[in-house]
């Protein structure tokens, strides 16, 4: 009887959230257009470091905290960084529009309403960690040259999670003090189906091609025949990330090197706990975001 009433309340919650996002009030995410003009530019063999630095001063905001970055704990040792061409020519342009996107990303997981703060916090944590892992990942699988795409996916991949705690807050909000949704309601909303498919529309909302919106739409499609390193990837640093204790559901039993993806990638056990260290080093650049 107990859990007949806890689908029922899912379905119910599961309604509540369609009816919102289809309501012309609902205000997506926004994507950052500097950082996205930023990744972009990446792509063009005549970009300079001057056009590099003009496109991070559109948004003077995001160039201070791409210098705290550069500044944290995780760079020591190069000197103090004072400018955006500094920074560029220190950190290189790819590391820089790194920081430009976690930076710009970071802005929409936050909220008022404390409990839904708390999952914004994780949720996160998490994006951070699988971008960063999912980069590392590429770089030392063989597949360097998907670096930047790898991260990029790995930031993105679990989005579709914010637009549904987006809509849950909403929808507490017009409630007011009787709106309460249990967390158990919102774990299992948020680890539904719901969350790809919200994902994947907020992707073409975005206007953000393949192979973005696809990961986003199939990471957890074991079945999906297009780009399956690309999933492989982002599906292994879910599993690393569970097991270190930065998703939204941990599960410290999951064995990330004996999974079907550290096989498909050739990663082995050492590897993966250098990447466990590497992750819990960079987590100092997350600190001054």
């Amino acid at each position: 009887m107990q859990a007949e009433k806890i689908q029922q309340t899912d379905i119910s919650l599961q309604e509540l959230i369609a009816a919102e996002l289809s309501s012309s009030d609902f205000q997506l995410p926004v994507f950052n257009e500097v950082a996205l003009k930023l990744q972009n530019a990446l792509g063009d063999e005549d970009i300079t470091i001057d056009d590099i630095e003009a496109l991070i001063m559109e948004d003077p905001a995001l160039a201070g905290q791409i210098l705290r970055m550069a500044n944290s704990a995780f760079y020591k040792g190069l000197g103090e960084i004072d400018t955006i061409k500094r920074a560029i020519l220190r950190l290189g342009s790819e590391q820089v529009a790194s920081m430009a996107m976690l930076a710009s990303q970071k802005q929409a997981y936050s909220s008022d309403n404390r409990q839904i703060a708390a999952y914004m916090e994780t949720l996160w944590k998490h994006s951070f960690v699988s971008a960063v892992g999912c980069k590392w990942v590429a770089q030392h699988g063989g597949f360097a040259s998907d670096a930047s795409v790898a991260f990029l996916s790995g930031l993105l991949h679990d989005v579709g999670k914010l637009v549904i705690l987006k809509v849950v807050e909403q929808i507490q909000q017009q409630n007011g003090p009787s709106g309460g949704i249990s967390d158990e309601a919102i774990l299992e909303i948020i680890e539904s189906p719901l969350h790809t498919e919200c994902g994947y529309q907020l992707m073409k909302a975005w206007n953000l091609p393949e192979p973005f919106d696809l990961v986003v739409r199939d990471h957890h499609d074991k079945d999906s025949e297009q780009h399956q390193i690309l999933l492989a990837i982002v599906r292994l640093m879910n599993q690393v990330s569970e097991s270190m204790g930065f998703s939204v559901r941990n599960d410290k039993d999951v064995m990330p090197a004996a999974s079907e993806e550290a096989q498909l990638l050739g990663l082995s056990e050492i590897e993966l706990a250098e990447l466990e260290i590497f992750i819990e080093d960079t987590l100092q650049v997350d600190s001054e975001l």
